[in-house]
This record gives C-alpha cells, sequence and structure tokens, in this order.
C-alpha cells in the first residue's frame, strides 16, 4: 500500500498543508525549520493512527521527554489545545483520517500502562508554554478507516504527573495492516544485530547482501559476531572484516536495507538520510536503496536539506529501468502570511532543473 495524497491541518508549526501526487519516492527538502520533520511525523502519526503511543514515540525521536498533560500542547498547531491536529491520506486501496483532540474527562478507563518507553537516554524534559486555560488530562485519538467512522475505537493516553507514567486505553476490534518505520539519525542503528540475525535464520538475506554489492561488489555474505558486532565476508580476504570499518557510513546503509525489507509492502520514513554519510557514499546509498524498495516495494519519504544528496539521487535515477512517475521532490516553504505549501518537482523537472543547477532545496 502507499499513499497518493496527504492533508496534514493544525500540527505542531503547520497550519495547514496538502501534498498530491505522491510517488515511491518522495523527498522532502527546503530550509532549516521549514517543517520537514513534521511532515514525517504527521504521516506516521497517521499510518499508526490507532497507537497512541506514538505520540509519545515522536518525542522520544526528537530526544525529549513528556513530563505531563499539557506539555502534549506540543503536537497543536500554536500549542493551542483548541486547535485540533488532523492528518487525512488517500492510498491506492483506503482513505484513512486522524484527529487528535485534548481529553477532559475525570474517569480515565485505563486497562493498560506504558511505563518508562517515553524517557529515551539523554533526553531532556521539555519546558511547556501553554495558550489556553483548559489543560487536558490526556489525548484522544479519533480515527477513520474509509467511510466508517471508529467512534468504538477512540483511543486515549494519558501521562500520571506524579510518576510520570504512560497510561493508554486501549480498544480491540480494530488491528493496523499498514506497516512502517521512521528512522532519523538518533535511531537508525537500534537493535540492527538482532534485526539482522531475525532476517538471517529465516534465509532472507540474500537480497541485502546483493544490494550491498552497490556499495562493495566483492561482497560474499553478512555474518554475525558478538557483541553485537556484524562481519562482511570479502572475496580473496582470508577473515571476515568488521562492516562499519569498510568505508564512510556502510553500517549505516545496511541498517536502512534491513529496514526496507522488513516493511516489505510497507512505508518508510527517513529523516536526515544523508546524516553520518561522506558525499561519495551516496550514490551508492541511492543505488542499494533503489534496488531495495523495487524488489520490496516500499514507499519513501525522506527529508533532506543536502543538495549533493539530491544530486547523487537523479544521477542514479537515470540509470533505472523504472516507470515513469518513481520519484518526486516536494520543497517545502511558507507564503508571505506564513502559510506552508509544497512546491512540487516531478522527475522530469528535477531532472531538468538539477541540469540547470536550479534551486530546489
Amino acid at each position: 500500500m502507499s499513499f497518493q495524497q496527504i492533508s496534514i491541518k493544525n500540527f505542531r508549526a503547520i497550519e495547514s498543508l496538502e501534498i498530491k501526487n505522491i510517488k515511491q519516492v518522495n523527498l522532502l527538502t527546503g530550509r532549516n525549520s521549514c517543517g520537514k520533520t513534521s511532515i514525517l511525523e504527521a504521516i506516521f502519526l497517521l499510518i499508526g493512527m490507532s497507537n497512541p503511543q506514538l505520540a509519545i514515540n515522536i518525542h522520544s525521536f526528537r530526544k525529549l521527554i513528556l513530563t505531563d498533560n499539557k506539555d502534549f500542547s506540543y503536537l497543536f498547531n500554536g500549542f493551542d489545545f483548541s486547535k485540533v491536529p488532523t492528518m487525512s491520506g488517500k492510498l491506492i486501496s483506503q482513505k484513512r483520517m486522524l484527529a487528535i483532540k485534548p481529553h477532559f474527562s475525570t474517569s480515565t478507563g485505563i486497562v493498560d500502562q506504558v511505563p518508562g518507553r517515553h524517557e529515551p537516554a539523554e533526553s531532556k524534559p521539555i519546558s511547556s508554554t501553554i495558550t489556553t486555560k483548559d489543560i487536558p488530562n490526556g489525548l484522544e485519538f479519533h480515527f477513520r478507516l474509509g467511510d466508517k467512522l471508529h467512534h468504538s475505537e477512540v483511543k486515549i493516553i494519558q501521562i500520571d504527573e506524579s510518576t510520570h507514567q504512560v497510561n493508554i486505553k486501549h480498544a480491540s476490534d480494530y488491528r493496523e495492516n499498514l506497516r512502517a518505520s521512521f528512522i532519523n539519525p538518533e535511531s537508525i542503528m537500534n537493535s540492527l544485530h538482532k534485526r539482522l540475525e531475525d532476517i538471517l535464520i529465516r534465509k532472507k538475506s540474500d537480497e541485502i547482501v546483493d544490494s550491498l554489492r552497490e556499495i562493495e561488489p566483492n561482497l560474499r555474505d553478512i555474518k554475525l559476531g558478538t557483541e553485537g558486532i556484524i562481519y562482511a565476508d570479502i572475496t580473496d580476504i582470508g577473515k571476515l572484516v568488521p562492516i562499519n570499518i569498510m568505508g564512510d557510513g556502510i553500517i549505516k546503509i545496511l541498517a536502512i536495507l534491513v529496514t526496507i525489507f522488513e516493511k516489505e509492502n510497507g512505508i518508510l520514513l527517513i529523516d536526515e538520510i544523508e546524516n553520518g554519510l561522506h558525499y561519495t557514499a551516496l550514490v551508492p546509498l541511492w543505488k542499494s536503496i533503489f534496488k531495495m524498495i523495487k524488489e520490496c516495494k516500499v514507499q519513501l519519504f525522506i527529508a533532506t536539506h543536502s543538495y549533493e544528496c539530491i544530486i547523487a539521487m537523479t544521477e542514479v535515477y537515470r540509470g533505472l529501468d523504472v516507470e515513469e512517475g518513481f520519484i518526486s521532490l516536494f520543497r517545502i516553504d511558507r507564503d508571505t502570511d506564513n502559510q506552508h505549501y509544497a512546491l512540487q518537482y516531478e522527475s522530469d523537472t528535477l531532472l531538468a532543473g538539477i541540469e540547470k543547477e536550479f534551486e530546489v532545496r
């Protein structure tokens, strides 16, 4: 499944934004603080619309701790709880909508608790400044799939202000069938050894090794060692080589490929894809990614501010045998009224713009 259109309203600094004509590979570019990461977060919330825990997770991605319910205001435009964040999307086979509303009931109805999952290592507390007098005691996730509004599927997430424990009200009659992951420079390496082990046990590593040969043509196989070490078996070398000493960022490229494989027929969101990679690694990166997503049928949303990364992608795309409209670039900006918009460069326009050195970031 893949998105064709996305609408975001009242989420973080974004009052309103429409992104249409979405492709399999979608680059989000623009100046710092233009909202690229917020767009990825909004899409992630929409994909996992039945999981309120994601409201905590997306702050963990930013290394921030939510200490009480008023900190949920950081999801709301202008920190105003009266402005309900709403995300909607049209996929090939379905439409979906999520509205995140403040919850004011004194009766929690909590049936499950998630202790400590909102406190990543080295995170910093948020100091809130709220613009409304009414502070909710949680959030409600209202979501719609197709034309059916799941009233019974309203889910509530709350933070106990004395223990900082996250409490979630679960429902049982909805199961999400849309698969997705969100990775950024902080999370990209999480549990890589264990995740790769699962793939090796299932004897499904051939696709990953084949894609990595775009970076190291002499790679024969990958092996697991102790203490989280991953080894490469290289032709004509008499011993296994730790993969993270083989060149700039190859371990991070491996992590991206593993995630693509895990999300077959799903969606992958990547923030700051170029982080930690030398510019010479960008062409091999795109070669391996394009090869993997074609095989696994994964849709990509990637945020970058690197012109070198965009050039590398277009260089690789020129040599691909893919259908028209495989890639698109959206430059996120604001107009004179401070309203967000997405300026789209489809593949032919993007290639022409790169040749003429237009500013597409």
